[in-house]
């Protein structure tokens, strides 16, 4: 498959089926020859692993698994306080796993969906120094994230949840060292995408918003998007219009129940291999259940409704001011234990 998309996911366990049905996404939706490169931790089930290669063959694509030894990622920044696990940094080691004639490769993360070819992304032509192409974030001209971690505010902030590698270049230059030892040294709310922005954010490629259409802008009025309505209102309804890639940014996602754009997402989970997996709670309700235990499956609407503010609110603590973040959660259990809100509080 010399003429292949190179299409690469890193996951663990947790994220097999919601990965898997990306994957399926794409081969329905892209006709040309696929390449997919799995990067996945250990403890991903042999039986996974060949359910997911048995559904891209019967599609006539191709699928290549490397097992991550964690050592690779050791030491590395993991906030515990996201749903982003330390497999986000396996990006980072693309240059080193896949075949050194493979000089090009596009990453996508596990909690999205393809809604047309890929080929035009992965037609994106990449300047020799120019290490990657990444839309931007929804919150991409937000002057309290640049603050956070430093960056001009001329500078677009990228989504890391679609990247155009240029492998080329992260070989030559070494960057994949360069990004994971950044990761080491410093301690980043958003972890590696926060790192390619700090460390590349100004010779990135921007790619167009349909690339990576962003739920966030659907669930938002655009009076409180956070980009420039001069540059960016434009594309953005555009892309919402005819997204290729619909990426479900945030703790909630489509496989969680009650979520309000899962339509789409639960149309190509019907039809793959997963359809008969159950939804989950959401992370709000399981966050909330962690911590409070007493809590019962039919007090998880309750959980909902009470972690969702919660957790809207943390995030963006966490995104601006991190040790503002640390003492509000204190402050919330500290609260939560005085009013004997649930038994066995721990």
């Amino acid at each position: 498959m010399d003429n292949a998309l190179h299409i690469a996911f890193c996951f663990d366990q947790g994220y097999v089926m919601p990965t898997g049905v990306a994957m399926y996404s794409i081969c329905v939706n892209t006709p040309e020859p696929v390449c997919f490169h799995a990067l996945v931790s250990q403890g991903v089930a042999e039986e996974a692993k060949q359910q997911m290669e048995r559904m891209v063959v019967s599609h006539g694509k191709k699928i290549v698994f490397h097992v991550v030894d964690n050592t690779s990622v050791k030491g590395v920044y993991s906030n515990a306080d996201t749903h982003i696990s330390n497999c986000t940094y396996y990006r980072f080691l693309l240059p080193y796993l896949l075949p050194s004639d493979v000089s090009k490769a596009i990453y996508l993360d596990g909690d999205l969906i393809t809604l047309g070819s890929l080929l035009p992304l992965w037609e994106t032509e990449l300047a020799p120094d120019e290490p990657a192409a990444i839309a931007c974030d929804f919150m991409s001209d937000d002057v309290i994230v640049h603050n956070r971690i430093g960056t001009p505010p001329s500078q677009p902030y990228f989504n890391g949840g679609v990247i155009v590698f240029n492998l080329d270049c992260w070989r030559k230059e070494g960057l994949g060292a360069i990004c994971l030892e950044e990761s080491r040294k410093q301690s980043y709310f958003l972890m590696d995408q926060d790192v390619v922005n700090v460390l590349l954010g100004h010779r990135i490629k921007r790619l167009h918003f349909k690339y990576n259409c962003q739920t966030e802008f659907f669930l938002n009025p655009e009076q409180y998007w956070t980009v420039s309505r001069e540059k960016y209102f434009d594309e953005i309804h555009e892309a919402m219009k005819k997204p290729v890639i619909m990426h479900f940014i945030g703790c909630r996602k489509p496989w969680h129940k009650g979520y309000p754009l899962a339509s789409e997402w639960l149309e190509y989970k019907a039809a793959s291999p997963w359809k008969d997996l159950p939804m989950q709670s959401s992370s709000y309700g399981m966050w909330l259940n962690v911590r409070f235990p007493a809590l019962q499956d039919s007090d998880h609407d309750l959980a909902e409704g009470i972690a969702a503010p919660m957790i809207a609110l943390a995030v963006r603590l966490g995104q601006s001011h991190p040790r503002v973040f640390r003492i509000f959660r204190k402050i919330v259990w500290s609260i939560a234990k005085k009013l004997h809100l649930f038994d066995n509080w721990r």
